[in-house]
């Protein structure tokens, strides 16, 4: 049962917008204002009113800032479900318009990354941290992302809080939280959010996610801690050699293992004038802007080879 045969006196229903686990979302219109807006169902047999009425009064109270979804301050409550009524964003999630294996260009991705920032910036200077920063959680009032809104603030916490080990663990969660056993407790704080937006602005641009978990025993995420330990005396792992060095940079300063070393969110600002993706060459070469920097694939290895170019067109070759 969807519940929509009890909220006929008040809304049309068009059609299923989104499901999750706990929750379903569907598009509706309302009967006395007509306007089109979003209905959000989530599942009685999978969520405690405490826990309910927590995200929407969170929801309702972050509503204000314009990077974030609005919710409006009722509820309805069903036999199976609790009912309550957001805007509707029209063009989606962000997730929807990102091709596997191509993410999308990276103008738009940077759009995204400043309203996201500052997004996040808002709710961590209001003691929040999202906890389930995603492509699925930003919201497109249009396809072109001039206009985009966070949503979902179903694990949403203060700072502070103690956070139990997750059932399951998703590519956006920090290392912290995937080494986490059952019954051990986690000190919550903003730089889980931080992870995660360095994962997103990863997927935005590559379409694909560089480790399935941060853990130790995931190879891609290995490869990842031995670059970033000896990041002076390696190349970057092969998934990460479509990115500038600049770009590099500022992944860095985003997934440090450490998270007392991770960079607040708007530390990606500094980072919007430089190109972020390199050029590919017809000839499998990766070059960056004045080709100051090339990245050789070389059976199977990587060797990263800086041209230090001479005012009388030596060019000299040095390989780390």
């Amino acid at each position: 049962m969807d519940g929509t045969s009890q909220i006929g006196d008040h809304y049309h229903v068009i059609k299923k917008l989104g499901q999750g686990t706990f929750s379903h979302v569907l598009m509706a219109r309302e009967l006395i204002s007509g306007h089109l807006v979003a209905l959000k169902f989530v599942r009685k047999d999978r969520t405690r009113q405490t826990t309910f009425i927590h995200e929407l009064n969170i929801l309702i109270a972050l509503s204000e800032y314009p990077g974030i979804i609005k919710t409006y301050p009722t509820y309805i409550e069903t036999m199976d479900y609790f009912i309550f009524t957001q805007e509707l964003a029209p063009a989606g999630t962000l997730q929807s318009i990102i091709k596997a294996e191509v993410g999308i260009p990276e103008e738009v991705v940077k759009r995204c990354a400043v309203q996201i920032t500052a997004a996040l910036d808002y709710m961590h200077g209001r003691g929040l941290v999202h906890r389930d920063l995603k492509p699925d959680n930003v919201l497109l009032m249009d396809k072109e992302c001039y206009h985009i809104k966070l949503c979902d603030f179903g694990f949403t916490q203060l700072v502070g809080s103690l956070i139990p080990s997750m059932s399951h663990i998703i590519p956006y969660m920090p290392p912290e939280l995937c080494s986490l056993k059952p019954k051990q407790l986690l000190v919550l704080d903003q730089s889980m959010d931080i992870w995660s937006l360095g994962i997103l602005l990863f997927v935005a641009l590559t379409g694909y996610f560089p480790w399935e978990e941060a853990v130790g025993h995931n190879h891609k995420y290995q490869m990842f801690l031995h670059w970033q330990d000896n990041r002076n005396y390696v190349p970057a792992p092969l998934l990460w050699k479509g990115f500038t060095q600049k770009a590099l940079v500022m992944f860095l300063k985003l997934l440090s293992h450490n998270p007392s070393s991770r960079s607040p969110p708007d530390t990606v600002l500094k980072f919007l004038h430089l190109p972020w993706t390199a050029k590919v060459s017809s000839d499998s070469l990766v070059v960056e802007g004045d080709l100051n920097i090339i990245i050789l694939d070389d059976n199977d290895e990587l060797q990263v080879i800086e041209y230090i170019i001479q005012e009388q067109e030596q060019v000299s070759a040095v390989c780390y």
